[in-house]
C-alpha cells in the first residue's frame, strides 16, 4: 500500500505531459527551438567572432585570388561585365548600413554554414576539370559567392543572415553569365532594339529598308551590332530598380513591377539613340555612328533621363501602395 502511494499515474500527475515532467519540458523547451532552427548560442565573445569572421573572409578572398583577379580584368576589359566592380562595394555599403543586426547576434549556425560551403566546394571540385573558360570563371565566382553565405551564416547566424538577405543576393552580380546565357539576353535586347528602331522609322516617316538587324537608309546602311544591344545600361538599371525597391516599396508586386519596367525602358532609350545617330549620319555626317564622341558617350545623358523615369515610376508604385493601404477592399495585395 505504502508503496502505491509513492508513484502516481501520467493522468494523475500534474507535473507529468505526456511522459514528460516540467522539469524535462522546461529544459527542451530551451533545446528544441535551436534544434530547429539550427542555431546556437555563441560559444565566444562578439570580438572574437568578429576577428574570426574577418579572418576567414581574408583567408577565402586568398584562395580565390585567381579567379578574382581575373573577374577584375574581364569588368575592366569587357563593357558587358563593367558592373561587375560595382557589385562587392554595394554589398557591404549595404551590410554597413543594416550592421546592427550584424554586430549585435549572439548566435552562430556553425552546421548549416558548414553545409553551404560544402556545397560551394563541390562547385568548386566541379571546375576543376575544366579548361580556364567564361564559364569556368562563373563557377569559380558562384563556389565564392556561396562560400561567403555559409561563413556569413556560421558567423553570425541565421538570423542575421535572414535579416541581410538582399545585401548577401546582390553578390549572385558579381558572378558573370554563362556564354550561352549572355548571348541569349543580348541577342533579345539586340532583336528587341531593331523592332523599336523599326517602328519609330515609321512612326517619323523615313523610308528605311530592313535585313535583320541591318538598316539601308538613303545615304547610308546601319547595322545593330551586339556592343549597340544596351547590355550594360541594362543591368544597371535592373540593380538601380532592385536597390529602388528595397528602399522604398514594400510590397512584393510592387517591387516586381518595377523591375519589370526596365526591359521595356532599356530597349526604348536603346532604340532612341540608335535612331537619333543614324539620322546624324544619313543626313549631316556618317563619322557620327562610325567614330564620335556622340557615339561613344551619348547613352550617358539617355541613361541619366531612364534612371530619373526609374524614380518617377518607383515614386508613382508607392503612392499606390499608400493608397491600396489605406483602401480595405484592395487588401488582396499581399506585402513582401
Amino acid at each position: 500500500m505504502e508503496q502505491s502511494h509513492k508513484y502516481t499515474s501520467v493522468k494523475e500527475h500534474p507535473s507529468i505531459k505526456n511522459g514528460v515532467g516540467l522539469g524535462h519540458q522546461a529544459a527542451s523547451s530551451v533545446v528544441l527551438p535551436n534544434l530547429r532552427s539550427l542555431s546556437y548560442a555563441l560559444p565566444c565573445s562578439h570580438v572574437q567572432r568578429d576577428i574570426f569572421a574577418l579572418l576567414a573572409f581574408l583567408g577565402l578572398c586568398a584562395s580565390f585570388w585567381v579567379p578574382l583577379l581575373e573577374l577584375v580584368a574581364i569588368a575592366l576589359g569587357n563593357e558587358r561585365f563593367s558592373f561587375v566592380l560595382v557589385i562587392p562595394i554595394l554589398t557591404f555599403h549595404l551590410l554597413f548600413l543594416n550592421r546592427k543586426t550584424i554586430v549585435t547576434s549572439r548566435m552562430w549556425s556553425p552546421l548549416i554554414g558548414l553545409l553551404v560551403m560544402a556545397s560551394g566546394a563541390v562547385c568548386y571540385w566541379y571546375a576543376e576539370g575544366q579548361d580556364w573558360t567564361q564559364d569556368r570563371l562563373t563557377i569559380d565566382i558562384l563556389t565564392f559567392v556561396v562560400m561567403f553565405w555559409g561563413l556569413f551564416l556560421v558567423a553570425f547566424g541565421r538570423e542575421s543572415f535572414r535579416d541581410n538577405v538582399f545585401a548577401l543576393a546582390m553578390l549572385l552580380f558579381m558572378i558573370p553569365l554563362p556564354s550561352i546565357l549572355l548571348d541569349t539576353v543580348v541577342v533579345f535586347l539586340q532583336r528587341n532594339s531593331a523592332d523599336t528602331v523599326d517602328v519609330m522609322f515609321s512612326a517619323l516617316g523615313i523610308q528605311a529598308l530592313r535585313d535583320g538587324f541591318t538598316f539601308e537608309l538613303s545615304n547610308f546602311v546601319i547595322l545593330i551590332e551586339e556592343e549597340c544591344s544596351g547590355i550594360r545600361s541594362f543591368f544597371a538599371l535592373i540593380i538601380t530598380s532592385l536597390l529602388a525597391g528595397h528602399w522604398f516599396l514594400s510590397s512584393w508586386w510592387t517591387r516586381a513591377a518595377l523591375v519589370a519596367v526596365v526591359v521595356p525602358l532599356t530597349i526604348i532609350k536603346n532604340g532612341s539613340r540608335i535612331v537619333g545617330l543614324s539620322l546624324l549620319a544619313n543626313t549631316v555626317d556618317p563619322v557620327f555612328i562610325m567614330d564620335s564622341a556622340l557615339h561613344r558617350y551619348g547613352g550617358i545623358p539617355l541613361f541619366g533621363i531612364s534612371f530619373a523615369m526609374l524614380i518617377c515610376i518607383t515614386w508613382l508604385l508607392r503612392k499606390l501602395e499608400q493608397r491600396c493601404e489605406r483602401d480595405p477592399p484592395n487588401a488582396f495585395f499581399a506585402q513582401a
